[in-house]
């Protein structure tokens, strides 16, 4: 989830200039407040037995490189 979060700040920010550090902490401070004024849950909608068997297959991989 953490990952989603800074995925979400990095689009917000990308398109910004900014010339100072104070500008560019204006600009979290602004999505911060937009984000909690409505905030969203974050949904899981992985499967336990989809996630395990990406473990296998990632395990396997790494065994195989060896």
């Amino acid at each position: 989830m953490v990952e989603r979060f800074f995925r979400d700040i990095t689009v917000y920010l990308r398109d910004g200039s900014f010339s100072s550090i104070r500008e560019l902490e204006s600009s979290i401070t602004t999505f911060l407040a937009l984000r909690n004024a409505q905030p969203t849950r974050y949904v899981w909608n992985a499967k336990g037995e989809d996630i395990l068997n990406k473990i296998q297959r990632a395990r396997a991989a790494t065994t195989t490189q060896a």
